[in-house]
C-alpha cells in the first residue's frame, strides 16, 4: 500500500472514533443507543478524514474541479438500485435530503459532482458489455452482487487495493464482508457506508410483540443483549407460537405460525447466523470449501430437523408471507430490513432482532445477505484516471458515514418501520455483521441452490456432497485461476 495511503489510514482511524461506525463493530465498547439517536448531517461539524490530505494541488493533480463523477446503478424498478447516489434539491425527504447535504459537501470541498446513468434492468447487465466495449463513460459500477463477479471473472474489474487513496481497511467499509469476499491479495468488490442499499439488503428476524405478550413468552430483545438468543431458543419459542386458528386440523395461510419466510431462502439465513458457510477464505485470501465439517454437518441437520415442522413453519411466496406477518398471524417472519418499509401500513406491532446464534458461546450474532439484494460497488478496468477514481470513492465512503448513516436510522425509525427503542438498539448489530457466501456470489455450480433445497427437504448432506463436491472444486478453481 503507498505511503499516502497509510498517511490517509492513520488520519482515519483518529477521525472515525467520533464518527458514525459503518465497518466492523465492537459491541462491547459501543452503546448501541448511540447510533440511532435522532441527529442530522446539519448538526456534524466534524470534517471527513481524506480532507485533511486534500490540497489544491493535489485536486488540480486529479483533475478534481468541476469534474462529473458517472455511477451506473441497477434499474429504476429494482428497489436495489441505490437510491442514494444523486439529488437535485432538498424536498423534505430524510434520505434525499442528507444524500443532497453529502453531495454538495464534496463539491464545496472537492470540486466534482456526481452523475447517475440507470441501467436498462435490475442486475445492470450492460457492465460487461459497455467494458469489452471500451466505453469508458463510468468511473463506476453498482450492480448485483452475482453480475459483479460475471465481470471480475472476465477480468473487467480493477482491484480495488490499486487504487491509490481509497483505503478500505478504514470504518466505512464493511469489513465482514470484504473479508468474506477476498481473493487472494485482490478486492474486487466494496460495500460499506458509501450507500444504504447495504444497510437495507440486510436478512433480519422480525417479531409481533402483541403475540409475544399473549403468550407469555421471553422478551427477544432481552435475549439478545445477554447472548441468549441462539437457534434452540428461537425453534422453542416459534413452536410455541404456532396454532390452528379455524380448528380444521390442517395448517394453511389461514392459521397462526411460528415463523414464515422465503423457500428461496430456506435455512440458509439460519446456517449463516450460526457461523457457517458453504465457502470461506483460507490463510492466503483464497476461497476453499468449508462445508463438511463436522460441526457444519450439525448445523445443517439440526436446520433442515426444523424445517420439516410444517405444523409451526410456513415458507413459500414472498407476497403469502408478508401478508401472513402483516396480518398478525406469524410470531417471527424474517427478510431483509427493507422490507420494513412495505409494513408501514400493517397495524402490527412488531420488532427487529439479529439472526439467531447457534449457542451463547458464538461471539457475534451473524446476519446473511445475498447476491441478488446487495449493490457493491465496483470499479472497471478502463476507468479515466484510477488515482481520482479511488480519492472519489473513499471520499464519497467517508462522507456517507459522515452524512447518510444517522439519517437512514432516523427514516427507518421515524418511519414507523421499526415501531420501538428497542428495535433502534440493535441496529447497529445487524448493519454492521454481515457475510457473504462466494458460492453465492459466483453461483458456484448451482451448489447454494442445490444445498438449500436439500435442506428443506430433509436430504442428507453427505450424499450431496458425494454429488456436488466435485463440480464445485472445479469451478472455485477455475475462478482462482482467472482472477485471483
Amino acid at each position: 500500500m503507498k505511503q499516502l495511503k497509510k498517511t490517509i489510514s492513520t488520519i482515519l482511524l483518529i477521525a472515525v472514533l467520533a464518527a458514525v461506525s459503518c465497518g466492523e463493530n465492537n459491541q462491547a465498547d459501543t452503546n448501541p443507543n448511540d447510533s440511532a439517536t435522532t441527529s442530522t448531517a446539519e448538526e456534524t461539524n466534524d470534517d471527513i478524514a481524506i480532507l485533511s490530505t486534500f490540497t489544491p494541488e493535489l485536486g488540480e493533480e486529479l483533475g478534481l474541479d468541476g469534474y462529473e463523477f458517472n455511477v451506473m446503478i441497477r434499474g429504476a424498478d429494482s428497489k436495489w438500485a441505490i437510491q442514494d447516489l444523486v439529488a437535485e434539491e432538498e424536498n423534505g425527504d430524510i434520505l434525499n435530503d442528507a444524500t443532497y447535504q453529502r453531495n454538495m459537501y464534496l463539491e464545496d470541498n472537492f470540486g466534482f459532482t456526481i452523475n447517475a446513468g440507470v441501467s436498462a434492468d435490475a442486475s445492470l447487465t450492460e457492465i460487461n458489455t459497455l467494458i469489452l466495449a471500451g466505453d469508458d463513460t463510468y468511473d463506476a459500477y453498482f450492480p448485483m452482487g452475482r453480475q459483479a463477479a460475471s465481470a471480475a471473472q472476465s477480468q473487467l474489474l480493477l482491484d480495488l487495493n490499486t487504487l491509490q487513496y481509497l483505503d478500505l481497511d478504514t470504518d466505512c467499509w464493511n469489513q465482514m464482508f470484504l473479508d468474506s469476499l477476498t481473493f487472494g491479495d485482490k478486492q474486487y468488490y466494496a460495500a460499506g457506508a458509501i450507500s444504504t442499499n447495504s444497510y437495507d439488503a440486510v436478512r433480519v428476524f422480525m417479531f409481533n410483540k402483541e403475540l409475544l405478550t399473549d403468550l407469555q413468552l421471553e422478551d427477544p430483545y432481552q435475549l439478545v443483549r445477554d447472548g441468549k438468543w441462539t437457534f434452540d431458543k428461537f425453534n422453542e419459542l416459534a413452536v410455541t407460537g404456532a396454532s390452528d386458528i379455524n380448528g380444521d386440523t390442517v395448517m394453511d395461510l389461514e392459521d397462526q405460525w411460528g415463523m414464515a419466510w422465503q423457500e428461496s431462502i430456506g435455512g440458509m439465513i439460519f446456517y449463516f447466523g450460526m457461523g457457517e458457510t458453504i465457502a470461506s477464505t483460507d490463510e492466503n485470501g483464497y476461497p476453499t470449501i468449508s462445508v463438511g465439517s463436522e460441526r457444519s454437518i450439525e448445523v445443517y441437520d439440526r436446520i433442515s430437523a426444523m424445517l420439516q415442522n410444517k405444523q409451526a413453519y410456513y415458507i413459500g411466496a414472498d407476497a403469502d408471507i408478508l401478508t401472513i406477518f402483516s396480518d398478525g398471524r406469524s410470531l417471527f417472519f424474517t427478510e431483509v430490513l427493507e422490507a420494513c418499509n412495505r409494513l408501514r401500513s400493517s397495524e402490527v406491532n412488531f420488532g427487529v432482532i439479529p439472526s439467531p446464534k447457534y449457542d451463547e458461546k458464538q461471539e457475534n450474532y451473524i446476519q446473511y445477505v445475498d447476491a441478488w439484494c446487495i449493490s457493491p460497488i465496483v470499479v472497471p478496468v478502463n476507468t479515466s484516471n484510477a488515482d481520482r477514481t479511488g480519492f472519489i470513492i473513499q471520499a464519497m465512503a467517508e462522507a456517507s458515514a459522515k452524512f447518510l448513516t444517522d439519517p437512514y436510522y432516523d427514516l427507518v425509525l421515524t418511519g414507523k418501520a421499526l415501531r420501538d427503542d428497542e428495535s433502534a438498539e440493535m441496529l447497529d448489530i445487524i448493519v454492521n455483521n454481515f457475510v457473504m457466501d462466494s458460492t453465492d456470489m459466483y453461483q458456484w455450480s448451482g451448489f447454494k441452490d442445490t444445498f438449500r433445497v436439500g435442506m428443506a427437504n430433509g436430504s442428507d448432506l453427505s450424499s450431496i456432497l458425494a454429488a456436488n463436491l466435485s463440480p464445485l472444486e472445479a469451478a472455485i478453481e477455475e475462478t482462482i485461476k482467472t482472477i485471483g
